[in-house]
């Protein structure tokens, strides 16, 4: 180092700390900084820029289910895309302000922004526990508010229409899924993953296991008669859903008349139609696999204009 550098990084640290005007507190003042900066350094060597701490996360938990892998690689795939310095700067370094920055860029609505904000800092959990970072700086970004849309659940007789269809020959390989989803809440995303050998006939029971689920737990849900003796009369080998299972799912929803569909809205109708008739919150929670009843309550039962004729008369469909 030539002696004009050397004088001038000592003039750098004598003014950063206080200068002549700190009297003889100057030194440890500038030996004190001169420990924490090495530290800092330190500390920034050892951690791994971004996108390598997201491509560690992603197989960390890459025994989860494959939705939840495919979001992680879309919504930080996105984020990145969207926020060209974010990639390779050091996991250390990202503060609050710019996680912040960087979610509000890559995205524009509350849904999207939660969703992006809760796998940005899964990934900072993931580098913290390697020592990459020292905090996660994403628990400092508010929380969007999201205002959920009310679903209906579907009227008996939009359920009926739904079921005659799925009997005609041209439907009928989709009438075991379109019967999971509606007499045992199963998720859409789920009901392509299940196999034959997930229906227990003898226990009269479909087994969710944990890699087929959306939130990582098994379940084990209860098969109504109608839709027992439906599945057994159907009963094959390999995947529940048939080839093509999108484009014919779609095709049954229009032949019977409906022009839009909320994805959803099979499970929000057998969670209504199931506390309508049965009464039992807590076998419906099982079913649902919900950790608690708070969820059910405010988002999926809604039981406005659901009559205990019309619940009585869901349960004994001729799936």
């Amino acid at each position: 180092m030539q002696l004009v550098d050397a004088a001038r990084l000592v003039l750098d640290l004598v003014e950063g700390c206080g200068g002549v005007s700190a009297g003889g507190a100057l030194f440890e003042r500038c030996r004190r900084a001169v420990v924490l900066g090495v530290q800092a350094r330190q500390e920034e060597e050892l951690s791994v820029p971004f996108a390598e701490a997201v491509e560690y996360t992603k197989r960390v938990k890459q025994h989860r289910a494959a939705r939840t892998q495919s979001d992680i690689s879309y919504y930080m795939r996105r984020l990145m895309r969207a926020v060209p310095w974010l990639a390779g700067r050091a996991l250390r370094s990202l503060t609050a302000r710019d996680c912040r920055r960087a979610l509000e860029q890559a995205y524009h609505t509350p849904s999207q922004l939660k969703k992006a904000r809760a796998i940005m800092s899964g990934v900072f959990s993931v580098g913290r526990r390697q020592g990459w970072c020292g905090e996660n700086p994403v628990l400092l970004v508010e929380v969007p508010a999201v205002r959920e849309q009310e679903i209906a659940p579907l009227p008996l007789a939009a359920v009926q229409q739904l079921v005659q269809t799925a009997h005609a020959a041209e439907h009928r390989a989709v009438l075991p899924a379109l019967g999971l989803m509606l007499h045992a809440g199963v998720r859409p995303q789920e009901v392509v993953r299940l196999r034959w050998q997930d229906v227990d006939l003898e226990e009269r029971q479909l087994c969710i296991s944990p890699r087929h689920s959306k939130t990582g737990g098994a379940r084990h849900i209860p098969l109504s008669r109608p839709l027992l003796s439906m599945l057994g009369q159907q009963r094959g080998s390999g995947r529940i859903c048939p080839p093509n299972w999108h484009a014919r799912w779609q095709r049954l929803r229009r032949a019977a008349g409906f022009a839009t569909w909320v994805p959803d809205v099979l499970r929000h109708t057998f969670a209504s139609y199931h506390i309508k008739h049965h009464h039992d919150m807590a076998a419906l929670q099982l079913s649902m696999g919900h950790r608690d009843q708070r969820l059910l309550m405010s988002r999926y039962i809604n039981l406005r204009g659901v009559s205990r004729s019309d619940a009585a008369a869901f349960w004994r469909l001729q799936l």
